[in-house]
């Protein structure tokens, strides 16, 4: 019996020897890995920011140089400008596909009040063609019943126009009293 109690304490100790030394062993193996991969990110980061710099310093003067010499430019020396009208309709499947363009929703009510997703108020009359054109609200079903999407290339920005049956005025009797 004393022997069976000795090799399980051997057993025991020397199973918790090994564990002790393969947790201070892989401790510190994975924080040296740890840390090297941290280094790599920061430096990672460090050369982006640098090329981010050096980037805008070059568009910077390459702004400042068309500045200075934009005026004097001949018809031998011409600017390729992509020319794009400031508002028009696009198909559905081009909505949002413009990274740099910020996509918008809006209800257009039946009583006429154009409304942005997530406000209450409708939009001012004044400033419609100026975010979705004159000519948008006349083009509802012809590429979805319903829906028009309009691209304004002035605001970078994507809209899609839901009309629906209902008057705002219905749903907001209170604010349209103000």
């Amino acid at each position: 019996m004393n022997r069976t109690i000795r090799d399980v304490l051997l057993f025991g100790a020397g199973f918790a020897a090994g564990a002790y030394v393969m947790h201070t062993v892989f401790r510190t193996k994975y924080q040296e890995y740890a840390d090297a991969q941290i280094e790599d990110v920061r430096d990672h980061y460090r050369k982006k920011e640098a090329d981010l710099d050096t980037m805008i310093e070059e568009k910077a003067q390459q702004k400042s140089m068309e500045q200075l010499t934009g005026k004097y430019r001949t018809e031998s020396d011409p600017e390729d400008i992509a020319t794009h009208d400031p508002i028009e309709i696009i198909q559905p499947d081009e909505f949002g596909d413009i990274d740099d363009y910020e996509t918008r929703g809006l209800t257009y009510y039946a009583d006429g009040k154009l409304v942005f997703d997530e406000e209450t108020m409708p939009v001012n009359d004044d400033d419609i063609p100026n975010i979705i054109g004159t000519e948008a609200l006349n083009h509802f079903g012809e590429f979805m019943p319903s829906t028009i999407h309009v691209r304004n290339n002035n605001y970078h920005k994507d809209y899609e126009i839901i009309q629906v049956r209902q008057n705002w005025g219905d749903l907001y009797p209170e604010e349209e009293e103000e």
